[in-house]
Order: C-alpha cells, then sequence, then structure tokens
C-alpha cells in the first residue's frame, strides 16, 4: 500500500476488505502528528467572547500553537463552546485569537490563530513574580541542601 509517496491512514467500515481501500475515506495527517510538548504555567488571563462578560481564567499549560486554561466557579453554560472563536488575553494586555477544540467541566483548550512566544511568556511570569521567588529562596535553598545530603 505504501510506494514513494507519503503513506496515509485509512478509516471505513470494519467489514472492509483488502479489496476495498479505494473506498476508504483517508483520515487528516493532522491526528496523525504528535502534540507540540507542553509548557506547565500557572498565569491568570481573561477570556474574551462575542456578547459576554470578560471571564477570568488560568492558564494551566501552553505550546507555541495552544493552550488549555481552567475557569473555577463559572456555570457550565458560560463556558465556551466547541468550535467558538474566542481571544485570551494575557498578562501584559497580549491578546490571542483562538479555536475552542475541547471543552471538559471547568477546563478548556484552544488552538491559536497566532503562534506564541513560549520563551517570552516565561520570562515575563518570572519577572512579575519575582518579588515571590525573593520571599521563597532563605526558605527553599536551606530545604534543597538538607534533602541532597540525604
Amino acid at each position: 500500500m505504501a510506494s514513494g509517496r507519503e503513506t496515509a491512514a485509512y478509516g471505513g467500515p470494519r467489514e472492509m476488505t483488502d479489496s476495498q481501500p479505494i473506498e476508504a475515506t483517508p483520515l487528516p495527517t493532522r491526528h496523525l502528528q504528535p502534540r507540540a510538548p507542553r509548557q506547565r504555567t500557572l498565569i491568570g488571563g481573561l477570556l474574551l467572547r462575542q456578547a459576554m462578560a470578560q471571564q477570568g481564567i488560568i492558564i494551566r499549560n501552553v505550546s507555541p500553537h495552544g493552550l488549555c486554561a481552567a475557569s473555577r466557579g463559572t456555570p457550565r453554560e458560560a463556558m465556551p463552546l466547541h468550535g467558538e472563536i474566542v481571544c485570551i488575553r494575557l498578562p501584559e494586555n497580549r491578546e490571542h485569537l483562538a479555536r475552542v477544540r475541547w471543552v471538559e467541566d471547568h477546563a478548556f483548550g484552544v488552538e491559536l490563530f497566532s503562534a506564541l512566544d513560549v520563551e517570552a511568556l516565561a520570562a515575563a511570569n518570572r519577572r512579575r513574580n519575582a518579588h515571590f521567588l525573593q520571599m521563597l529562596d532563605p526558605v527553599v535553598r536551606p530545604m534543597a541542601a538538607h534533602l541532597s545530603s540525604i
């Protein structure tokens, strides 16, 4: 079945025989590609939707072309809909248009229309939280030294 061309996957009824591959439908190649690695985060943002009040969200993880977010306390009917076009406002007022790809309980995932600079977002988050790191450093360093000596 494979030639010098790109190999495709085909989906069809289970009863399909080898003599029927022409009737099969190719699956989108997108599903054959691995997901981009995710970077875990805990960043506050806003979900902006047409004809809806803005909602506070927590961004759980990001990749260059998508993110996962959660909205605590939001009624289920106020969650974005699968396929809906939304705007995600990140810190420093950076806005990204996106399409909702999945919704589950109070979490949802979006595919961004433009690439997200994950490194710049992480650097901005470190700058914004530098005072917390300074406060925690005297507590964390001695604990880390103690644990490494065990």
